[in-house]
């Protein structure tokens, strides 16, 4: 009873987006299964035993002609509603509800700590709900409407039988009841099948992902990694088909004795209903005899129906749990909305304090982080790959939240501001950029909307009329070919002038720069960085990178290793230390000397 009720709330869980979004719209279905298709049903069974019987008994061609018009007219009754609904308002409805209840998973999503995007298990199920939520929400909704209809009818059909043949009921019931007790040890071996498969779909899964996905068409192309892809989809395929198959012959087993129940019971039915018409007389004339069949048929079918949908309800309950773990994470960071969100439009003092972060399941991450950037002060971080640089990036966005110690904005704890507000007044530039579907003038607005002006001049600075002109496209075209076969192809390089572009559309209290020029050559990064420089003076600026080229002019240089500040001082100072900064400095001097 206790797995019932759990599962009828998930199922119910699964549905409420529908009376949330489509209160009318359920009323309605609910009038169309309750009333409409057993009436339907109803009218199908009466119409045949009436006809019948009014021949057998003599009346006149015109009164069986009145007979099959009063039904006629009950069934275009029905059929009109039924079309309507379906046609009218289901088909205009149902794809409104999807979208919103796929709004629903996005706007979900931005108020999702970013921590739990570095745990597989939660990316796991918040993949299932973007994929499956609107889909298995709708399975779930039609469900419960077919449940519906099958109740009203089997009511319905028990009626008719109670009146005809009341015996009919008595062999039906001891049918069922078997056919359950069978049925539920089918269903509890197909959940058990389905429970050890699921991890072996999300694995089929991630190979046919990355084998559509343009990303990975060259690696997959020029690489080994199709061998181990391949094998990894093999044997996840064939451990599969072992699952299937040491479910199937037990599962036809129960199937066999199943479908052996249901002969036998439709025997006992034709016996029933013979010894009433031959025997004992009290089933009189043969449209009786036809209501009954068409009457039991329509009963069996309705509960064969409504018990096939415990199956259904099982595969959708394991559905629902995973989409409910997605919904139900708290997130403290991204819901911090009563903060502080009147940041005055100037340069930030960056501050920060004994800061220290470790991710889970991990060894590493930052300790005591001590650092203070003084507004307009244009500092850099440096250190080899994996030295802690751009998990204090995400600390200083408020993606993560310090374990010890903090992080102030003008003196300000960050989890005193309004997480949006303050992300508004910090642009940002990442190493990995990216680039969107959209226009050009899309993608450099996505911080502010510029004027054609402002952004014809930030064109022409980043040097992006190039990639126009070979592209024989303009600030409306789209980028990416994703909607669009003329759609500009950018590479690595003009993505990230891109994103470089978006941080001059305003003034920002604060710049984060995360080694935004990797992917340029020397002399367009040289370039690049007397552009970033200009734009910096505006305001605080702090970047990270990887070639120390650019952090030359810094006001200060703080050196990271293995999760701590080791060194900082400006160029001079740290080549005169002669430490890790002065280690990297000439090693990166003689490979650009060569």
């Amino acid at each position: 009873m206790k797995r019932f009720l759990a599962q009828a709330g998930n199922i119910a869980y699964l549905v409420k987006p529908y009376w949330k979004y489509g209160k009318a719209y359920s009323i309605i279905s609910f009038f169309v299964a309750a009333i409409i298709s057993p009436l339907d049903s109803i009218a199908g069974v009466l119409f045949t035993q009436s006809v019948i019987d009014a021949v057998a008994a003599g009346a006149t061609f015109g009164g069986v002609i009145a007979i099959i018009v009063r039904f006629l007219l009950v069934l275009l009754f029905t059929l009109i509603i039924r079309n309507a609904y379906d046609v009218l308002y289901s088909g205009y409805k149902l794809p409104d509800i999807q979208q919103k209840i796929n709004l629903e998973i996005y706007h979900k999503v931005l108020k999702t700590d970013y921590k739990y995007f570095d745990n597989p298990e939660f990316f796991d199920d918040y993949t299932w709900a973007i994929n499956e939520y609107a889909a298995k929400s709708a399975e779930a909704y039609n469900l419960i409407m077919r449940m519906l209809q099958s109740i009203s009818t089997i009511i319905s059909m028990v009626s008719i039988i109670v009146i005809l043949g009341p015996g009919l009921i008595a062999i039906t019931i001891i049918e069922m009841a078997v056919t359950i007790f069978f049925e539920t040890r089918r269903n509890k071996l197909n959940i058990k099948k389905q429970e050890e498969i699921l991890p072996l779909d999300r694995r089929l899964g991630y190979t046919n992902r990355v084998f559509y996905q343009k990303e990975y068409a060259a690696d997959i192309k020029v690489t080994n990694v199709r061998r181990y892809l391949l094998a990894l989809y093999d044997e996840s395929g064939k451990k599969k088909l072992e699952t299937i198959k040491k479910y199937s012959t037990k599962l036809l087993a129960w199937l066999y004795a199943q479908n052996f129940i249901a002969i036998a019971y439709n025997a006992a039915i034709m016996a029933y209903i013979s010894y009433g018409m031959i025997v004992s007389k009290r089933i009189v004339g043969v449209g009786k005899f036809m209501g009954l069949i068409t009457a039991n048929s329509q009963l069996v079918t309705s509960l064969y129906g409504f018990f096939g949908f415990v199956s259904q309800a099982n595969n959708l309950n394991l559905y629902a749990a995973k989409i409910k773990v997605f919904f139900d994470v708290e997130s403290k960071i991204e819901n911090q909305t009563n903060g502080i969100a009147d940041i005055p439009a100037e340069p930030f003092e960056v501050r920060i304090e004994n800061l220290s972060y470790a991710y889970e399941n991990s060894n590493f991450g930052l300790h005591n982080i001590n650092l203070l950037v003084k507004p307009g002060d244009k500092i850099a971080i440096v250190g080899e790959n994996g030295a802690g640089k751009t998990t204090l990036v995400k600390l200083l966005l408020h993606l993560y939240q310090p374990e010890t110690g903090n992080i102030f904005y003008n003196s300000h704890p960050i989890e005193d501001y309004n997480v949006a507000e303050l992300r508004s007044k910090i642009g940002t530039a990442f190493q990995a950029a990216n680039v969107y579907a959209l226009s050009l003038a899309e993608n450099l607005r996505i911080y502010k909307d510029m004027t054609k002006e402002n952004l014809d001049e930030i064109v022409n600075k980043l040097e992006l009329t190039k990639v126009l002109s070979k592209s024989k496209g303009s600030l409306d075209t789209e980028l990416t070919r994703e909607f669009n076969q003329n759609g500009i192809i950018l590479s690595a390089g003009e993505t990230q002038k891109i994103s470089i572009g978006r941080i001059m559309s305003r003034e920002f209290g604060l710049l984060i720069l995360d080694e935004p020029s990797s992917t340029l050559d020397p002399l367009t990064e040289y370039n690049l960085t007397s552009l970033l420089y200009n734009e910096a003076n505006k305001t605080t600026t702090i970047l990270i990178a990887h070639r120390l080229s650019m952090v030359r002019e810094a006001d200060c240089i703080y050196v990271m290793n293995n999760g701590t500040i080791c060194e900082s001082g400006c160029h001079d100072e740290l080549m005169e230390k002669k430490g890790l900064y002065y280690e990297m400095f000439v090693k990166q001097s003689e490979k650009y000397s060569k």
